[in-house]
């Protein structure tokens, strides 16, 4: 099995209505990928890997890589990074930046402290008109200009084979140019180039990762193992019909955290529509524990709870609790930081259940990159699969297209 999946305290009993919504939305999921009609599936099963490893050999020449990009566009890129790096530390080779805002306080920081001339940068925009992505390159472009540093072979552009504001400047430009999948969203495209060519970059085997994304969705694709996987998550859609609207994701590991970043915009960006939503809190075990899980345990009962561990972490040195000749602090002498990272997260599993609040516990065989591409893609077929049981459209996001474009017609208002 790809990683296993236990709940406690959710409804297990279902009337022949909900029954029939699940099993027309069950079948709907099964033929699309059986057909591969979702984007990113197709993509996976013909992928052609050169060419990301190509522009990776490009980028290991610099010192420095900057991607540019918003949301789906760095997310998972920088999920998949992150479990390879150091969560303090940014020492790979080359380091590797994300930008996603359009502070240019941070940017600017960021630009005087590392050599421009050994820099290269990624631009993703999906669209081609993402205006906070387009603003960071012209910010990064004026730098490099000041400094009288050449553009050409340190910038590349990563959007769809179309007429567009970004196509137009890689054009003119003449940067190099990697085709976005005109199929695949930015939400979804942590399979694509979005998310492999950062992850290649931190030597994460991208070829493991796809292959552990396959090995799901053959467990699945039959029907067999279906229901082990996204019950919960059906009993969680009739629990928000009584009243639970809020999904915690709490994983207990630094290398994690941008995951639940991640999972957050999937899952609120594709089922927060027409009225309807269960709203997405990332959450990072143990830290957590001591700024939220008051209100998670003692608060409104309108949660339901995700936690993500790992079977076979490593133990780290164990630890000598000894602080004078006759005194040890007991609790801790010889034992682990893992050791206790494991106790506590089996710790705040009990207390929720012993609080009879609905839990589901997601437990990988290790943080390798097989595990990863087996959950991310039960992500997106849990996520797709819960649209469908509430007949929305996984694949759009048509609120946030108005403050798009007032956002432009502001911007025509000022100097």
């Amino acid at each position: 099995m790809v990683f296993s999946q236990e709940t406690f305290n959710l409804e297990k009993g279902s009337n022949q209505k909900s029954k029939a919504k699940y099993d027309k939305a069950k079948n709907h999921v099964l033929n699309c990928i059986k057909n591969k009609s979702f984007g990113f599936i197709e993509d996976l099963y013909s992928k052609n890997y050169n060419e990301i490893f190509s522009t990776v050999n490009k980028l290991k020449k610099f010192d420095n890589v900057i991607f540019l990009g918003t949301g789906g566009s760095s997310l998972g890129g920088k999920t998949l990074v992150s479990l390879v790096t150091n969560f303090f530390l940014n020492i790979s080779k080359p380091k590797i930046y994300f930008i996603e805002n359009v502070d240019s306080s941070s940017i600017l920081g960021l630009l005087k402290n590392i050599n421009l001339d050994r820099t290269a940068c990624v631009v993703i925009s999906k669209s081609g008109e993402t205006i906070e992505t387009i603003s960071q390159f012209f910010l990064i472009l004026n730098q490099f200009e000041k400094k009288k540093i050449s553009i050409k072979k340190k910038f590349f552009v990563i959007t769809e084979d179309k007429e567009s504001s970004l196509k137009d400047i890689q054009e003119e430009k003449k940067l190099y140019f990697l085709n976005h999948p005109d199929s695949i969203g930015g939400r979804f495209s942590v399979f694509s180039v979005v998310g492999l060519l950062p992850a290649s970059l931190v030597n994460f085997n991208i070829k493991k990762f796809c292959s552990g994304a396959k090995d799901f969705l053959s467990e699945i694709e039959h029907g067999k193992k279906f229901d082990y996987f996204f019950l919960p998550i059906f009993n969680l859609i009739k629990l928000y019909e009584k009243g639970v609207n809020m999904s915690i994701i709490m994983p207990y590991s630094d290398s994690l955290q941008n995951l639940s970043f991640w999972y957050r915009q999937l899952w609120a960006e594709s089922i927060g529509k027409d009225g309807k939503g269960i709203t997405p809190i990332n959450s990072l075990g143990t830290v957590d524990q001591h700024s939220q899980l008051q209100l998670y345990l003692d608060g409104p009962r309108d949660k339901f709870f995700t936690i993500i561990g790992e079977r076979k972490r490593k133990k780290g040195a164990k630890i000598d609790c000894r602080y004078s000749k006759n005194k040890t602090y007991t609790n801790l002498h010889k034992k682990s930081l893992d050791t206790l990272l494991e106790a506590e997260m089996m710790a705040t599993i009990q207390t929720i259940k012993n609080k009879n609040l609905p839990i589901r516990v997601l437990i990988l065989k290790s943080l390798n990159e097989k595990q990863m591409g087996s959950l991310m893609m039960f992500f997106f077929i849990e996520t797709i699969f819960s649209c469908f049981l509430l007949d929305l459209n996984p694949f759009d996001q048509p609120a946030v297209e108005e403050g798009k474009k007032l956002t432009k017609e502001l911007l025509k208002k000022r100097k």
